[in-house]
């Protein structure tokens, strides 16, 4: 069992922006992404960064990673997760955003009260965690030729 005293935690401030398609200008044929995905990350790139340098444990590999999201109206999961684990990776904390560096990742939308007299908090609450790929055992009674012969089929169509 891993422990999770080795967690790392910090914070994204402000409304994160899910991960855009790349797009293109058939006019002139240029490929480009959405400003405001390109801004938003640029911002998170240097967040990481900052905090990085100031307080944060260098990653662990492989790891698991969790986001909540604080006070967001809504959004999609996972396009918001991918973002994060671009900015992860783009900062230098993780080597990659394959199996070798993140073996499972999951958010979640959450909603803080705010005080008094102070501003709605909002922004992404990211913790990541040693983890392990596990093993699972294949019971035997599975037919896996048979299963193969319907995928590959499937594929042809």
């Amino acid at each position: 069992m891993l422990s999770l005293e080795y967690k790392r935690t910090f914070w994204l401030p402000g409304r994160g922006v899910g991960k855009a398609r790349p797009r293109t200008n058939f006019e002139t044929g240029a490929i480009y992404t959405a400003g405001n995905y390109r801004d938003w990350k640029d911002f998170a790139i240097e967040v990481i960064k900052i905090q990085m340098t100031s307080h944060l444990l260098p990653a662990p590999q492989p790891c698991r990673v969790e986001c909540e999201y604080i006070n967001f109206k809504s959004s999609d999961v996972d396009n918001l997760l991918g973002s994060v684990l671009d900015a992860l990776h783009q900062a230098d904390y993780l080597g990659g955003d394959s199996a070798k560096y993140v073996c499972d990742c999951q958010g979640k939308f959450a909603k803080v009260r705010k005080e008094r007299n102070q501003p709605k908090l909002q922004g992404i609450l990211v913790k990541i965690f040693p983890a392990q790929i596990p093993i699972i055992e294949i019971p035997a009674d599975i037919d896996f030729a048979f299963w193969g012969d319907i995928s590959y089929t499937y594929r042809l169509r």
